[in-house]
């Protein structure tokens, strides 16, 4: 059966943190589920691009082996602020599915509702200082931690989307695509 991912973009979202896992996923054979809170049009905050998604989170009615957390301020705030997001993360995370988030999403969203205590993590830059005293902070690329997967910026967002692969499809899978683009990391 197809794995099946969801992005998560709110208001202020990291363009190239939401933009690469889309892209790589889908690469990967995964089909990806680009939804929105808050509206079916969401601007970027780099960019100001603007994003037209396929659903809003509230209308997701099944839970994706993967949800995918781009960060960005205030996108990731945005996410934080979201009961619908926080729902589906919980549901996902009783699923034992893959949750993923870079940047600051670690830090604003996971952090806080518990789901790294005692796990080791990575954010942006100076975010940890969010993280409650239970999570084990690393400064890596990076961080898997059973089904948790957190990564630090969008320098770091291809290597994100390839580990994410990787746990959904393995590793040969997660070669072949970063071999595609050209990836040596």
């Amino acid at each position: 059966m197809k794995k099946k991912a969801v992005v998560l973009l709110a208001e202020g979202f990291e363009d190239v943190e939401a933009i690469t896992p889309i892209d790589i996923l889908k690469r990967a054979g995964i089909e990806v589920v680009v939804a929105g809170v808050g509206g079916k049009v969401i601007t970027g905050s780099r960019t100001k691009i603007k994003m037209a998604v396929e659903a809003e989170v509230k209308e997701i009615n099944f839970v994706p082996d993967a949800l995918i957390l781009p960060g960005g301020m205030p996108g990731a705030e945005n996410l934080a602020n979201s009961q619908d997001v926080k729902k589906l993360i919980r549901a996902v995370d009783s699923k034992g599915g893959i949750i993923a988030a870079i940047c600051a999403s670690p830090a604003i969203i996971l952090g806080p509702m518990g789901l790294l205590d005692g796990r080791k993590a990575t954010c942006f830059p100076g975010m940890e200082e969010h993280f409650p005293a239970k999570v084990k902070f690393v400064e890596d690329n990076v961080a898997v931690d059973g089904n948790i997967i957190t990564s630090r910026a969008p320098g770091t967002a291809l290597e994100f989307s390839l580990k994410i692969v990787e746990a959904l499809a393995g590793k040969e899978v997660a070669r072949t695509v970063a071999d595609s683009v050209v990836y040596r990391g």
